[in-house]
């Protein structure tokens, strides 16, 4: 959807009249915009986002936990009086924190945070250290919510076995006849079945995470370069927090973004992760186990690893979960994190030594 209806910002409760709406964000799931209000010469900006209720089959549901968890950061926040941000629903005009328009879907805004500045790749390694402390800080926050577990938005959502099976049923199955130009992929992908079952979360403690920690989906301030707010809720839920740190490696310790068409751009990048660790563990040490320290290391290679394979199965299926741009997007960010991973690979020595040294500080 590249436009928001007008009927949808006359549902929530605004500040001003609606001047203008541009698309927002590069998100492959949600549509998103920035709304720009005016009052007495005053200007708010709201963010609006569709749910898209075709891959979270219970947007209410979902916008529960995201109730939830705002509401919690939120008073966690104020209480230690520090600049860090979170995000704040704007309710509907009858007190919901989501609204349905006339075509049935489904739709949050939320004020728009001023000040913050998101990274596709860290510009250096200071900026990967406050990523990670403000994702790190995030899952520390909500280790007290309170009430029941939190929905799960989307089940096994980081289950690597169930994504290899799926990866080989649609191998299997081939809708679209697609298989014998990805091969090559194919073969590697099950070279490296292993990696499927490294991190079974029945092994690990039940935490509330994040589970889409993309470099971008931290804001950090513009002046200052620390973390200010964690965006992108959608998949916050019951998990384990090796998926949070693993996926953070897997697009901040990279060379190039995770569509990169010229595979060769694409590298692992130590110093970068060695930024990750060190931040992440400054604001998790309290609480992480042994064997989730001793999980920092192989974590990223598995998070590459199952976003390849869905990558590479929404190509054979025909796109039917990611957005893409062009034709053989999917394709490309397959074969981009494939080769993020055989890069990881050469480095595994250098990620155990760098974890064990900044374990080893924190104790």
């Amino acid at each position: 959807m590249n436009h928001l209806p007008d009927e949808v910002g006359q549902l929530f409760c605004l500040e001003g009249c609606p001047t203008s709406t541009v698309p927002h964000g590069n998100g492959n799931v949600n549509d998103t915009f920035l709304l720009s209000c005016e009052k007495g010469g005053t200007v708010t900006r709201y963010t609006v986002q569709r749910i898209n209720h075709e891959v979270f089959k219970d947007p209410e549901g979902l916008m529960v936990n995201f109730s939830r968890v705002t509401e919690h950061l939120g008073q966690k926040l104020s209480v230690e009086q520090t600049p860090r941000r979170s995000l704040r629903l704007i309710h509907s005009q009858d007190g919901r924190p989501f609204v349905q328009d006339s075509c049935g879907n489904y739709w949050r805004m939320m004020e728009y945070i001023d000040g913050g500045e998101s990274a596709e790749i860290p510009e250096s390694p200071r900026q990967a250290y406050q990523a990670a402390k403000a994702f790190g800080e995030f899952q520390a926050q909500l280790a007290d919510l309170p009430g029941s577990p939190l929905l799960q938005t989307i089940p096994d959502f980081h289950n690597t076995r169930k994504r290899f099976n799926d990866f080989r049923r649609v191998v299997t199955e081939d809708p679209l006849g697609r298989t014998n130009e990805v091969r090559d992929l194919i073969t590697f992908a099950i070279a490296r079945e292993s990696l499927a079952d490294a991190i079974n979360e029945e092994n690990f403690p039940v935490r509330i995470v994040h589970n889409d920690t993309k470099l971008n989906n931290v804001l950090l301030d513009k002046k200052t370069g620390e973390g200010i707010c964690v965006v992108d809720l959608d998949t916050v839920m019951p998990g384990c927090a090796l998926h949070d740190f693993g996926d953070l490696v897997r697009t901040a310790a990279c060379s190039a973004q995770e569509d990169e068409p010229d595979v060769n751009r694409i590298q692992f990048l130590p110093e970068i992760f060695e930024a990750l660790v060190e931040g992440y563990l400054d604001a998790t040490n309290c609480f992480l186990s042994p064997l989730e320290v001793d999980h920092l290391a192989i974590a990223p290679q598995v998070l590459t690893y199952e976003l390849a394979l869905r990558f590479l199965a929404d190509h054979l299926e025909g796109d039917i979960y990611f957005k893409v741009k062009r034709p053989g997007h999917n394709l490309q960010r397959a074969r981009a994190q494939f080769r993020l991973l055989a890069s990881m690979e050469e480095h595994v020595s250098e990620m155990e030594s760098i974890v064990a040294k900044f374990a080893m500080a924190v104790k």
